[in-house]
């Protein structure tokens, strides 16, 4: 039922932005900026047993990059959040090298598998 918390909030949030940004724009996204800081604190406290678990399955699957997959999506969640709040605060200039910069950290991030993708095809092909 935690879906119906969420949504109230997110409505109530909505209204408020909405009616502080007819009156005062600059701090209607500052107050977009914090429910949207508010809400993911939330999520993460809900996400709490999922990340605990993932964690341990990071533990066991080391070798395969486990744990690279888990932190490219942390980085394209991250990413994604934060382009999304620049597009509604109007700055689609900045959102999209937000973006390029998430793709950039997320192939960073993925280089060591790339390097193991690549050793193994090496000694497949000898």
């Amino acid at each position: 039922m935690e879906i119906f918390r969420i949504a109230a909030f997110v409505l109530v949030a909505a209204v408020l932005i909405g009616l502080i940004r007819e009156h005062l724009p600059s701090y209607g996204i500052l107050c977009l900026l914090g429910c949207s800081v508010v809400l993911l604190l939330y999520l993460l406290q809900l996400a709490a047993p999922l990340i605990e678990q993932l964690s341990a399955y990071a533990d066991y699957g080391e070798q395969t990059g486990f744990s690279t997959v888990i932190k490219a999506a942390g980085i394209a969640l991250a990413s994604q959040t934060t382009q999304d709040l620049c597009r509604d605060a109007g700055l689609s200039s900045l959102a999209g090298k937000v973006e390029f910069a998430g793709r950039c950290l997320i192939l960073m991030c993925a280089l060591p598998l790339f390097q193991i993708a690549a050793e193994s095809l090496a000694a497949f092909l000898q």
